[in-house]
């Protein structure tokens, strides 16, 4: 424990043990052109009346709009827009091109996506020191059930629920009995079940599973040799046979070259077929869920499968 005053450096390391949530308020300035910052000073004050604080430091270029302005939007990001609270940190740009955005209620920009909204009347401007603490009461506010973006240390976090220790486990081998929360049971029914159409036209085409992945191989990167080809499909478990890309190239789906394996027109049009289908099942079941919530489930897929390649080559 320091006896000595706060200094900038330490102060703010200090400060920075404080995990908190990241958030962009926005409003209009005078000249109606939309302004935003990304603030992680966010905090409530009061239930009854529903009440808000934030800071602002007195020196940034959007001062003088939140102060007069009469009005501000709070968005408490999820944690699939980093980039967003990157760009709104920044200054001297046009924050808002290319962003997806309308007026609100009140008249501040209100994004898309988010975590949760808050659009706020402006009541009090304090002073705290080299910033000003505004004070909003919520008009309306919303809120989505993702995974909010952290700020911890100087770095941006994620959040992991603590589980209770009274909770059951997914899985108990003394009886040989697995719950819905087992993750490895998820993963496996959400492929089935989201690889159906595809499998199904396979059927149709009369292609196995190991000449559709080659086919989507080649479809990439072409042109590739069969020790390649079985290289790069070795992790998926159909990694075709010599006698598979024979056949492959009696059939006219594939063509063999001097340096290895491409598509023909043949297998390119069956392989383009199958792909439209799962792209339109894909777009299909995107209808359901916002930006936010797929961005965070390709994340967490992503992070599964670079953890277990890593353990499996381990």
């Amino acid at each position: 424990m320091s006896d000595s005053a706060p200094t900038g450096q330490d102060f703010r390391k200090a400060l920075g043990a404080f995990a908190t949530g990241v958030t962009i308020a926005t409003t209009k300035g005078t000249d109606g052109k939309p302004v935003g910052v990304t603030a992680s000073s966010f905090n409530s004050v009061s239930v009854d009346p529903p009440l808000v604080l934030w800071s602002l430091a007195k020196n940034s270029f959007s001062h003088d709009a939140f102060s007069a302005s009469g009005h501000f939007a709070v968005h408490v990001l999820a944690a699939s827009q980093e980039d967003l609270s990157n760009r709104f940190a920044r200054s001297g740009e046009d924050k808002f091109n290319g962003v997806e955005w309308e007026d609100g209620a009140l008249g501040s920009p209100v994004f898309a996506e988010y975590a949760a909204l808050f659009q706020c009347q402006t009541r009090h401007q304090y002073d705290g020191g080299d910033h000003v603490i505004f004070v909003g009461e919520v008009k309306s506010y919303e809120a989505h059930d993702v995974a909010p973006l952290l700020f911890h240390g100087g770095r941006y976090a994620e959040r992991r629920p603590k589980t209770s220790e009274a909770a059951q486990p997914s899985v108990d081998l003394e009886h040989g009995r697995f719950s819905d929360d087992f993750l490895f049971y998820l993963i496996s029914r959400a492929h089935y079940q989201t690889s159906q159409p595809v499998r199904q036209k396979l059927a149709e085409l009369g292609l196995s599973m190991d000449e559709y992945l080659t086919l989507s191989l080649l479809g990439s990167e072409a042109p590739l040799t069969s020790d390649a080809i079985v290289l790069r499909l070795g992790h998926t478990g159909y990694a075709p046979s010599a006698a598979t890309l024979n056949d492959m190239a009696q059939k006219d789906l594939i063509k063999a070259r001097n340096d290895g394996f491409e598509l023909s027109p043949a297998g390119r049009e069956q392989f383009v077929e199958t792909l439209a289908l799962g792209k339109s099942f894909e777009a299909d079941l995107a209808d359901h869920f916002s930006e936010g919530e797929l961005a965070e489930t390709k994340r967490v897929l992503r992070r599964i499968i670079e953890l277990t390649a890593r353990d499996q080559a381990e």
